[in-house]
C-alpha cells in the first residue's frame, strides 16, 4: 500500500522549520516497514538547483474561472518518489514563503495534486496531508474521488502549528472549486475570510498533533488559536491524537558530528568542555579569564513573538547581568532583530548572530551548558531534544511539547534531564534560571546527572513512527 505524503517542507529537500524535520524523518523510515512512498512538494527553485528531478508530464485543469498548466518532476529513491510540483511562477522565486500570494499559491498546489492522484493512482493508499498548505487536499479527495477508482483507506491530517491556519480574504473561494456552501462557518469560513486550515480538519479521518499536550492545549480558548470550539466538537466525532516528533539520531550526534572541534559521547564531559572553550575563543574572545568559567546558554529559533523573546528583552539587565554567557542564533522579525543587535553592542557576554546557519547550530548546542526556549507556546519543540542529545540542559515553559520531554521534577532532581517554569512571566524564567546557576556552580555531580539523563533519553524516530503505522493501519 502507498502512503501519498502532501507537505511544503520535507527534510533534506525542503525545510525552513519543525515540519520540515517531521516529514523528513516520517519519508525516511517509514520505507523500512514495507510502504512505498510519494512525497509531493512544491518545486521551489532552491529545490530544482540543489537535486536532481527529471520532467514526467504537465496536467491542465480549471482554476477558478481560467485554465492552469501543473508540471510534475519526479526523483526516485528506495520504496520513496519525490513528485515536485511547478505551475505558472507559483515556486520558481527566491524562498519558500512570505509572499503576498501565498495562500493562491498553496491552493494551486493542493489542486495540482490532487489532479495528479486521481488520474494516475491505481493502488490502494493512505493521505497523509501536513498544515495548512495541502489542507483542502483533504477536502478534494472526500468530494471528488471518482467512485470507480480505490478510494483512500485513511486521510490523515497534521497540525504542526495552529497559529498559522492559511487565512485569506473570501475572494479566494473563488479559485478553490468547491460548492459554494463549503464557505459557511461549519466549513472554510472564519470571520468572513476564507481558512483553509479546516479543510484539514473537518474532511480528514484522522487528526494527528505533534504532542499530546498540544492536543489537548488546541481544544482550549487560550490554545485553539479561534478553533478551539470547532476542535472539541470534532474531538467528539473523531481521533485527534498527540504524536511527539523524534529526531533523527544519526544526524545530530555528538560522537559523530563533524561541526564539532571536539566530538563527545556521554560520559566524556570534560570533552563536551573543550567545545565550549573553542567557542568563547571564537565568538567570546574579550571575556576575562573568570569570566570564561560563566556557564553558556544559547537561544537557537526563529526570533518571533511565539518563542518568548519578550520575556527577555522587556527587561534586558536582569537576563544579561546573570552570570552567564548569551548567545543567540537565528532571523527573524526586524523588531527583534534590532534590539538584540543594539544589547550586544551594550553587554559584552551577549552575542548575536543573525542568521539560519545548521552547521553553526550544531557547534552551539554542543558548546553550550544550557537552552532556552521560554515559548508562548510550543507544539512540539525540535530544539530542546537536539540539546539534550548534546548534552545540554534545557530551561523551558511548561507548554506544549515542552511539558512531555523535558523532566523536572523539583521533588527528586536526580530524575530530570531539563528545568521548566509555569507562567508566561519574566520573575518566573529568572527564578528557574537561577535555580539551574545554582545546581551548576554549587551541586556539579548533581548537574552531571543531569546531562546524563538529558543524553540518555530517547528522542529517536522509533516510538513516534510506531505510533503513526498505528494510525496508518488501526
Amino acid at each position: 500500500m502507498d502512503i501519498i505524503m502532501v507537505s511544503s517542507e520535507a527534510y533534506p529537500f525542503a525545510k525552513s522549520g519543525g515540519m520540515g524535520d517531521v516529514v523528513g524523518a516520517l519519508t525516511k523510515y517509514l520505507p523500512n516497514n514495507d510502504f512505498s512512498i510519494k512525497l509531493f512538494l512544491p518545486a521551489y527553485s532552491s529545490l530544482l538547483s540543489e537535486f536532481q528531478f527529471n520532467p514526467e508530464q504537465d496536467i491542465t485543469f480549471s482554476f477558478g474561472e481560467s485554465m492552469v498548466k501543473a508540471s510534475y518532476l519526479t526523483r526516485n529513491e528506495k520504496n520513496l518518489q519525490i513528485i515536485a510540483v511547478a505551475g505558472e511562477d507559483y515556486f520558481n522565486r527566491e524562498k519558500m514563503y512570505g509572499f503576498g500570494d501565498d495562500l493562491k499559491r498553496f491552493i494551486f498546489f493542493s489542486r495540482a495534486v490532487f489532479e495528479y492522484i486521481v488520474r494516475t493512482q491505481k493502488e490502494a493508499f493512505i493521505l497523509h496531508c501536513h498544515d495548512w498548505e495541502s489542507a483542502l487536499l483533504c477536502a478534494y479527495t472526500k468530494m471528488y474521488w471518482p467512485s470507480y477508482r480505490k478510494k483512500p483507506k485513511k486521510v490523515i491530517f497534521t497540525i504542526h502549528n495552529l497559529a498559522y491556519q492559511g487565512i485569506g480574504s473570501s475572494e479566494l473561494f473563488k479559485i478553490v472549486n468547491l460548492p459554494g456552501h463549503f464557505f459557511t462557518h461549519d466549513y472554510l469560513e472564519f470571520y468572513g475570510n476564507l481558512n483553509l486550515l479546516k479543510a484539514g480538519l473537518v474532511f480528514s479521518d484522522v487528526i494527528t498533533t505533534v504532542s499530546p499536550s498540544y492536543a489537548r492545549e488546541i481544544a482550549t480558548p487560550e490554545g485553539g488559536e479561534g478553533l478551539d470550539g470547532l476542535i472539541r466538537a470534532i474531538g467528539l466525532r473523531k481521533p485527534i491524537i498527540g504524536i511527539v516528533n523524534g529526531i533523527d539520531t544519526d544526524l545530530f550526534n555528538p560522537a559523530t558530528d563533524k561541526n564539532l572541534p571536539y566530538p563527545y559521547t556521554n560520559g566524556q564531559l570534560e570533552i563536551k568542555k573543550q567545545n565550549k572553550l573553542a567557542f568563547y575563543q571564537q565568538y567570546f574572545p574579550d571575556l576575562k579569564e573568570k569570566d570564561a568559567l560563566f556557564p553558556l546558554i544559547s537561544f537557537i529559533s526563529r526570533l518571533v513573538e511565539q518563542k518568548g523573546l519578550d520575556l527577555i528583552l522587556n527587561d534586558p539587565d536582569k537576563f544579561f547581568n546573570l552570570p552567564l554567557c548569551w548567545f543567540f542564533l537565528g532571523v527573524g522579525e526586524a523588531a527583534y532583530e534590532n534590539s538584540l543587535t543594539e544589547y550586544a553592542k551594550k553587554y559584552p557576554n551577549l552575542h548575536v548572530e543573525m542568521a539560519f546557519n545548521d552547521s553553526l547550530a550544531r557547534f552551539v548546542y554542543g558548546a553550550s551548558d544550557m537552552l532556552a526556549m521560554p515559548s508562548r507556546f510550543e507544539p512540539c519543540g525540535i530544539s530542546q531534544m537536539i540539546a539534550m542529545r548534546y548534552g545540554t540542559i534545557p530551561v523551558v515553559r511548561k507548554t506544549g511539547g515542552l511539558i512531555d520531554t523535558v523532566i523536572d521534577y523539583r521533588f527528586n532532581p536526580v530524575l530530570n534531564n531539563g528545568f521548566q517554569f509555569d507562567n508566561y512571566r519574566p520573575d518566573e524564567f529568572i527564578f528557574t534560571l537561577e535555580r539551574a546557576l545554582n545546581w551548576y556552580n554549587d551541586t556539579p555531580e548533581l548537574w552531571k546527572v543531569m546531562v546524563k539523563n538529558a543524553m540518555d533519553s530517547d528522542f529517536s524516530w522509533k516510538i513516534p513512527v510506531q505510533e503513526y503505522l498505528n494510525i496508518y493501519l488501526g
